[in-house]
């Protein structure tokens, strides 16, 4: 299964920050490919999805839509003034 799911990460004691992180995991099966993006407009491997799932939740992880990543990811690299910088 070639699927890519997308979290967005809140922490419970900061309601006001709102959203704090974007996650997504690529691919399926026994390795799949978790990554966050990161103020410099770019995905990078992260293991917190895994560390998540084996109990280290200071944060609440919400599965969005890609659309709902995507959207949330414009806003935030046009206020980091990197709108024109091609996202990998």
């Amino acid at each position: 299964m070639n699927r890519t799911t997308y979290y967005f990460a809140t922490n419970p004691l900061l309601p006001e920050k709102g959203v704090i992180s974007v996650f997504r995991r690529r691919g399926g099966g026994v390795q799949p490919t978790d990554e966050v993006f990161s103020r410099d407009g770019r995905w990078h491997a992260t293991d917190y999805l895994h560390l998540y799932r084996l109990g280290h939740d200071d944060d609440d992880l919400v599965e969005v839509s890609e659309a709902e990543a995507n959207a949330l990811i414009d806003t935030w690299t046009r206020a980091w003034g990197l709108a024109d910088k091609e996202r990998k």
